[in-house]
Order: structure tokens, then C-alpha cells, then sequence
């Protein structure tokens, strides 16, 4: 109703296990606005906390295959590098 693009699935049919843990936090601390201004995530730094965040992402990589769950393993410890 709003005309902003709904969330894309967390599972292993969407795009999240493409990413690093520490571009996924980012992103939930901070918010997310695509440039199309179509899409968007709200920030969620101020109402939880870093550990909930990583449990709800730990809980989200429950859905993803041990491939992907792999991958993204690779791609996280890349990204500091």
C-alpha cells in the first residue's frame, strides 16, 4: 500500500547469505534505503541490542543450506581481511 518493495526472503531462496555478518549487522544497526528510493529497511540500532541482532542473525542462517551457510562463512571472514 505504501509502494516501497517488501523485504526480500531471509531464506535460502533470497539473496541474504550473499553477504558478510559484519554487512548484515551493519545494515540492521543502521537501516537500508535503496537508491530507487523503492526499498527500504528501517534501523533497528536503537531498539535492539548487538546480541540480539547476531542471535537473530544465527537464527536466519537456520534457513539457509550447509553450502550457503559455508559461503557466507567465507565471504564474513574475507570481509575483514
Amino acid at each position: 500500500p505504501d509502494g516501497l518493495l517488501p523485504a526480500p526472503p531471509h531464506d535460502e531462496t533470497g539473496h541474504t547469505w550473499h553477504h558478510p555478518d559484519q554487512q548484515l549487522i551493519r545494515i540492521t544497526t543502521g537501516g537500508f534505503k535503496v537508491s530507487d528510493e523503492r526499498g527500504q529497511m528501517p534501523a533497528f540500532g536503537k531498539k535492539l541490542t548487538m546480541e540480539e541482532i547476531r542471535e537473530i542473525l544465527e537464527f536466519i542462517k537456520t534457513w539457509w543450506s550447509e553450502d550457503q551457510r559455508s559461503y557466507q562463512a567465507t565471504v564474513t571472514a574475507e570481509w575483514g581481511e
